[in-house]
Parts: C-alpha cells; structure tokens; sequence
C-alpha cells in the first residue's frame, strides 16, 4: 500500500536496497582506485545494477511517480550504453550522466518536499545538494573530466543515496 506517496514496505525494502547501493559504490571506488583499466565496464555493470534495483524499488515504493521512472530507466540504459559501446564518445557519455544527477537532485528535492514535515527532509536536501553539484560539475566540465572521476562521482552518489534510503526508513518508520 502506498501512502504519501511512500509505502508501507518502505523500511523493509529500503535496509536490502540501501545496502546494496552502499556496497556497489564501494566496490567501485575500491576498483577505480587500484585498477583503472576497463571503467567502461564497471560504470555500466554498476549502473545497469542500479538502475534495475531503482526501477524495482520505485515500481513497488512509489509507482506513481514520473520523475522516478525516468532516473531509473535513464540509469539502465546508461548502464547497458557502457556495457555494449564502451566510453569512445566520453564527451557525450559525461552528458548523460549529468542529465542522469540532474534527474536524481530531482527526485531527491521531490522527496524532501514529501517528507516536510519528517526529520528526513534535510537528509534528502543535502543528497539532492550532492547531485546537483555532480551534475553541474560533470555538465560544466564534460570535457576535461576523465572516467575515473565521473565513476568516482556515481560511486560517492550510491553511497550516499544507500545512507540516506536507510536513515529514511528507520526514521520514518520507527515503531513504538
């Protein structure tokens, strides 16, 4: 059941999903730092993971929100674009996942609007306030940005989106 736009399950589902997305943005900064070889692929493996847990979290979280179909599928398909066409036009890729921040700052404002009135309101602010200034940086600077740092920008992203996922379903959720 869906209230507000949040469900009920939302604390349950948000443990497993947060966590995964903390741990898949480690696993990227820990490969980005020691082996810098094949960022292609580790971009679009992260991010077609991401996008497939994002497209099930908003299907079963909050399904009628337009704004959260768009991040999840614009994320999939970025991811599959890694997968299958590598980072030849870095430029255009930078582009898109700048598109793909915007997107999530958002989402992210959409969500601190929906939780007003709960303490995770400014945990959603300062998560919409980190991916604005990722999509600015990656738009503003696309070609002088090497993969690595626009890999270590999505990893610092699901980190972050994992930790505030978790705090919002403990917080609003807590039981008596």
């Amino acid at each position: 059941m869906v209230k507000d736009g949040i469900s009920n399950d939302y604390e349950a589902k948000s443990k497993w999903i947060s966590t995964t997305f903390i741990f898949i943005g480690l696993i990227m900064i820990i490969y980005l730092l020691f082996s810098p070889q094949h960022t292609d692929t580790i971009l679009g493996i992260a991010l077609t993971t991401i996008g497939l847990l994002s497209s099930y979290l908003t299907a079963k979280l909050n399904p009628k929100v337009p704004v959260s179909w768009s991040k999840s599928l614009l994320i999939f398909f970025t991811g599959i674009f890694f997968l299958f066409l590598g980072l030849s036009t870095l430029t255009s890729i930078g582009l898109l996942i700048g598109l793909f921040f915007l997107f999530g700052t958002g989402n992210n404002l959409l969500l601190a609007y929906k939780t007003r009135k709960e303490p995770t309101r400014y945990a959603w602010l300062i998560h919409a306030f980190i991916s604005g200034f990722f999509a600015f940086d990656i738009l503003l600077n696309t070609a002088t940005l090497s993969s690595n740092t626009i890999g270590l920008y999505v990893a610092i992203n699901l980190i972050s989106d994992g930790l505030v996922v978790l705090y919002s379903g403990r917080t609003v959720f807590i039981r008596p």
